[in-house]
């Protein structure tokens, strides 16, 4: 199972890919260093909100929507699946 960060990057990227357009042009546009942006895209830097939105708006699509985060299952509830 693919992980949350590995689609929200892989959405980003298909979006690029589609408008021919490369990762240091979006880092560029939203006024960040390439390894910061590739942080917020990956998952490693969790709350740059500031550069979420400008993702969102420059893509005019919210990934991090498309794929919440989901809450762990309890432990009663893995239990009942069987």
């Amino acid at each position: 199972m693919a992980s949350r960060e590995s689609l929200i990057y892989s959405e980003v990227r298909a979006w690029l890919t589609f408008n021919q357009r490369s990762a240091k042009w979006l880092a560029r546009e939203l006024g960040m260093s390439y390894p910061t942006m590739m942080a917020v895209l990956t998952g490693r830097t969790k709350n740059n909100l500031k550069a979420k939105r400008k993702i969102v708006k420059i893509i005019d699509s919210d990934p991090w929507k498309k794929y919440p985060i989901l809450p762990y299952p309890k432990k009663r509830e893995l239990q009942n699946d069987d």
